[in-house]
This record gives structure tokens, C-alpha cells and sequence, in this order.
């Protein structure tokens, strides 16, 4: 009787450290219905015991690792052309229905949450919305376990970000390829909290800034949560459109929101892979008056972000209603446009098509003779106002007080001037939270809001300095 209870309790042993030790784990990410990145060494990682040995598998490619001290395996597949689908195994595990496309990582807050169901005609956009090959993953913060991707179908699609959407599917038809989007968008959240905490610690400056948010939400929370788990995971890039949390403080966001690209870039390892932002909307009441405002103090952040290399920047200063127009909603249902634009600017900056896909940015401003000259990079087929008369721009003398101005294009310049100020210094455009402005490009995108100046008062600094 001994002797067989040994044998059992051996017995007992022996299966369940097999069965421990066959538990091998992909990251959440890799799932049924998954898209992988075209023509880059994938890699696929993990969690297993200690020692487990781990083998991949996929188009006929086979790669083996084994799992490090810390229970972690990863290995990276050779590249494989758009297609599929096909069958990603892990050790016993078949992930199925695999397609291999380009892969964009949409992050942000609530614009870029903002959901299809809720966008302007998106109902009538859903029901055509039958594409199998938009693959969509929604990265839950909130309930990590609902995480999952999503066929681009009618029935499925109502909770897509109508931005990536409308991204998504300009892409697809232009590009002919499969494309995901990643989804890590969160409403009402800062740009700090998506940025690595040690990143940020390391920057003295950043985070004596970040100091003086008193009672903002903890920097690098969301990172922890909802970027880490798919940090490495194949992009060939990022859209973002996120910086309302950030608006009452432009000058913190000036140095911030690069960090977030450098961090992001150093963390991927794929190099500085392209990064294209959406710029805020207008939002607001007009003003008679110029009235400075932090919406626009942000906008101007946004714009110092060209800078950063390999990035585009989206114009939407005329995709919220006007400022005449009740209710003001800084959530607007217009995302179409939006999206439209930001795969002009993928097409041109990651895909290298020979397209205009900016509107007007603000190259230099001259004065003389009590008139403004502005010039421009982005031209495109030239200058467009649409309308009858050119909005928008308004100028100052020494004294700094703003007066609307008169202004007219003239070729490929702007000039703006006033009685009132007889001897202009600085010049501004679209620099209101809902400004009355229309300047575009005649390839139809309109101009970055602007100005010239440096001055320094209440709307162009942060928040209690």
C-alpha cells in the first residue's frame, strides 16, 4: 500500500511539473484575427518557465529560444511580405487567421478615442465598413482581459477610433495592403502619463516642470499600463492625437511631447520610425477682439514639434464648429477629415509619395514700410483663401496690443497691415481658441495656426508661473 501511494504521489509530481512547465505564453497582443508588420523581423515574445524551451512558427519559418531566469522568451521572425492569412504557432498554441500589412500605433486621448459610432455619418460609415483586411486591436486600460482584435466588419466596428478608421481606410485604398491599427488611446489623459517614468526621471528639467502640475495625474501611469505590454511589437509607425490634458501648460509641453517621441522611439528599437501628430482643433467662443488663449498657445507647441525628425503634423483648425455655433464641444463629431488628412501626411512622410500633404506652415515674417510680409513652406498648387476675404491674421506694434488686420495674398506671400499700427512688429495668425480664419493651399489643407513673436504673457506660459 506504501509502495503504491508512492507511485501515485510520484506520478502526481511528475504531471503537474510537466504541466507547469508547458505553460508557455505569447503577450497579450498576439491573438486570433492578429496583424503582423510587413517586410521587418517581427518579434514575438512571452512568458514560461525558466529553461522552457519556446519555438515559433510561421510561413514556414521556425525559430527556437528558451525561456531566461526571469521566466521572459523572445524571438524575431524573418521579414514577410504583405498576405495571409496565416497560422502563428507557439509551441502547442495556433494563433489563427494572421495577416501580415502595415501596422500603425494610434495613441492620444479622448479625439483619437473618440469612437465611430459617435462620428459625424459614421452609422452610414459602419454599414459599409465591410473590410476584412482593417484589422483593429483596442488596448483596454481599464480591463486589460477585454483587449482583443477586430475584423473590420458592420457589426464590430461601432467602438473604432473614428479618427484611425477613416485613417485606416484611405490607407488601405491607397496603399492596396492589409492595415492594423493599434489602439492605445485613453480619454482625459496627459501626455506625461504615456511617457516611461525612468525616462522622465532622467530628464531633471522635464521633471522640475512636471513638479509644478500639482494634483495632475502620476507621470508614466499609463505607460506602465498599457504601453509597456506592446512595447517591441512591429509599427511601421505612429499617429497621435492628444494635447487638451496638456493645454494650460505650452511651455512644459514644448520639451514634453518631443520626450514622448524620443522615449517611444528608444523603446520600439526600430529607429525613429515616422511620427505624425494632430494638431488641436478649434474649440471655443470667438472674439471680437484677439483674445489670446491657451488652446492656441498649445497649437503653437504642437507646431515647434517639426523639428523632431521623421514627423508630420495635421492641421484641424477648421474641423470643429465655428465659434459662433452652440454647443461647443471640445469632443466634435467631424473626424473624417481628420483622418483623411492624417493618411496624407503617412503617404507622403512614411510611404514617400510625391503629394502635398500639409497646408501652409509658417516659414518667416518680414516688416517694412508698416506692412507685414509672411511667407510659407508647404505651398502646394499655391495660396487659396476660401471665401471672399482673407481672416485670420492680426499684428502688433512695440506696445504688443493685438489689432486685426487687413490681409491679402500676393503670389506665394501674405500681406497683412493696419491703420492702427503704423509700425508692425509681430504677426499672428489663427492664434484664438476658435479663430475666424481661412487661409489654405489650393490642394485644399488649411494653414497652421501661427505666430512670429515671442512675447511672453498669461496664454504663452504654463499655469501658475
Amino acid at each position: 500500500m506504501i509502495a503504491q501511494r508512492f507511485l501515485i504521489a510520484t506520478a502526481l509530481m511528475i504531471f503537474v511539473g510537466s504541466a507547469a512547465r508547458a505553460e508557455v505564453k505569447s503577450a497579450p497582443i498576439f491573438a486570433d484575427n492578429m496583424m503582423l508588420q510587413a517586410d521587418l523581423a517581427d518579434p514575438i515574445w512571452g512568458t514560461a518557465t525558466a529553461g522552457e524551451d519556446v519555438t515559433v512558427q510561421i510561413n514556414g519559418q521556425s525559430r527556437s529560444t528558451k525561456a531566461n531566469a526571469d521566466g521572459k522568451w523572445m524571438v524575431k521572425i524573418d521579414p514577410i511580405k504583405a498576405g495571409g492569412p496565416f497560422e502563428l504557432k507557439i509551441n502547442s498554441r495556433t494563433i489563427k487567421n494572421v495577416l501580415v500589412g502595415e501596422v500603425w500605433h494610434a495613441s492620444g486621448q479622448s479625439n483619437m478615442r473618440y469612437p465611430l459610432l459617435n462620428a459625424e455619418n459614421g452609422k452610414a460609415d459602419m454599414a459599409t465598413a465591410t473590410d476584412s483586411s482593417i484589422r483593429y486591436y483596442l488596448a483596454d486600460f481599464w480591463q486589460p482581459a477585454n483587449s482583443r482584435w477586430i475584423i473590420c466588419s458592420p457589426g464590430e466596428c461601432a467602438q473604432f477610433s473614428a479618427v484611425a478608421y477613416y485613417f485606416a481606410k484611405d490607407l488601405r485604398e491607397k496603399l492596396n495592403t492589409p492595415i492594423g491599427i493599434v489602439d492605445t488611446s485613453i480619454s482625459g489623459a496627459c501626455c506625461e502619463q504615456f511617457v516611461n517614468p525612468d525616462f522622465l526621471a532622467a530628464d531633471k528639467e522635464l521633471t522640475t516642470l512636471l513638479a509644478a502640475r500639482h494634483g495632475d495625474p502620476k507621470p508614466g501611469d499609463y505607460y506602465l499600463g498599457i504601453i509597456k505590454p506592446i512595447v517591441s511589437f512591429g509599427i511601421k509607425g505612429v499617429i497621435w492625437y492628444q494635447g487638451e490634458g496638456n493645454r494650460d501648460f505650452p511651455v512644459t509641453y514644448r520639451k514634453l511631447f518631443p520626450a514622448l517621441i524620443s522615449d517611444w522611439r528608444g523603446e520600439w528599437g526600430q529607429g525613429d520610425f515616422p511620427f505624425i501628430y494632430i494638431q488641436l482643433a478649434n474649440y471655443g467662443k470667438s472674439s471680437p477682439a484677439p483674445k489670446e488663449d491657451k488652446n492656441a498657445a498649445l497649437r503653437d507647441a504642437q507646431l515647434s514639434a517639426l523639428s523632431v525628425p521623421n514627423t508630420a503634423m495635421v492641421v484641424t483648425i477648421d474641423c470643429a464648429p465655428p465659434g459662433n455655433v452652440e454647443p461647443q464641444n471640445v469632443h466634435y463629431p467631424n473626424k473624417k477629415p481628420v483622418g483623411q488628412r492624417t493618411a496624407l501626411a503617412v503617404l507622403a512622410l512614411a510611404y514617400g509619395q510625391k503629394i502635398e500633404a500639409s497646408g501652409p506652415i509658417f516659414k518667416e515674417a518680414t516688416f517694412a514700410g508698416g506692412k507685414v510680409t509672411v511667407t510659407f513652406t508647404h505651398l502646394g498648387q499655391g495660396l487659396a483663401i476660401h471665401g471672399e476675404k482673407l481672416l485670420g491674421f492680426v499684428i502688433a506694434g512695440e506696445d504688443h496690443k493685438w489689432v486685426r488686420a487687413e490681409a491679402s495674398i500676393e503670389g506665394d506671400k501674405v500681406i497683412a497691415q493696419s491703420d492702427q499700427v503704423p509700425s508692425p512688429v509681430a504677426v499672428r495668425y489663427a492664434f484664438e481658441a476658435n479663430p475666424q480664419c481661412n487661409l489654405y493651399n489650393k490642394d485644399g489643407l488649411p494653414a497652421s495656426p501661427f505666430r512670429s513673436d515671442t512675447f511672453v504673457t498669461f496664454a504663452t506660459k504654463d499655469a501658475g508661473r
